[in-house]
């Protein structure tokens, strides 16, 4: 499997994997424009998309699918209902054919095996995907307040996550943010702190060392020299781990 994060963060995400012949992205968050301009870079052509999952419908995980799909009007996105509900009407006119599932599905997508479930975050319906080939499996976790532990079995021992350390407390406290959006991004509806992602991976990474690539990292509430102090503190081995940073700028190719 190959992993691209176009890109990580508050302004907009959008991943695209490839493995073999199969092409998808999860979500779309960026500009058409920039989507062409990291495909180009990455070798990539638009018109090999197969398939789009879409986490759920916040601007910053969709404003570019209009657009896309406009242009390369892939037939197989998957999405929530409470999702597509959130979409605006103008996006909805480009899904012309698309796959409503729900969390806890199991689905084939171009002979990948997909598992979708249920996030905690302030959307309609919000899932995250496990992916997998007959030798690799792949995790995509962002925007949420927290992970249910009845979901631990299945998103332990994967290849790579993509998880995100979205915030350190005492930086975001000490912000100039108004309190209730401080609130909400601590809340369980909200987004995953240093401490939160670093404990959650040392539950999930199992016998075979993993990639964690992280994800949705506030620009101005957290550091890497904050995630990797919660590393050290919280993992029992943290050289069980390969530790990459997206940025909004994305993240160059990831071979698992």
């Amino acid at each position: 499997m190959e992993i691209f994060v176009f890109a990580s963060g508050s302004k907009g995400n959008m991943t695209y994997l490839k493995t073999g012949s199969v092409k998808l992205f999860v979500d779309v968050g960026i500009s058409y424009k920039k989507i062409k301009e990291k495909m180009t870079m990455n070798h990539g052509d638009l018109n090999d998309i197969q398939a789009i999952l879409i986490t759920h419908e916040h601007s910053d995980h969709t404003q570019g699918l209009k657009l896309f799909l406009k242009n390369h009007p892939v037939k197989d996105v998957y999405l929530t209902q409470g999702t597509y509900d959130g979409l605006a009407e103008d996006v909805k006119s480009q899904l012309t054919t698309y796959h409503i599932i729900q969390a806890d599905d199991a689905f084939m997508v171009h002979g990948l095996k997909v598992n979708s479930f249920l996030l905690s975050h302030d959307a309609n319906e919000p899932v995250g995907f496990l992916v997998a080939n007959d030798e690799k499996k792949v995790v995509f976790i962002s925007d949420t307040g927290y992970v249910d532990e009845t979901y631990f079995e299945l998103l332990s021992g994967a290849d790579c996550y993509l998880l995100e350390a979205n915030h350190h407390p005492a930086s975001l406290m000490k912000s100039p943010r108004p309190f209730l959006l401080k609130k909400r991004i601590m809340g369980e509806r909200g987004h995953l702190s240093n401490e939160d992602a670093a404990w959650l991976m040392n539950h999930f990474v199992k016998e075979k060392r993993s990639v964690w690539i992280v994800t949705h990292i506030s620009e101005d509430c957290n550091t890497i020299l904050d995630i990797e102090e919660a590393i050290v503190n919280l993992f029992d081995d943290p050289t069980k781990i390969d530790v990459h940073y997206a940025t909004a700028d994305g993240l160059p190719r990831i071979k698992i």
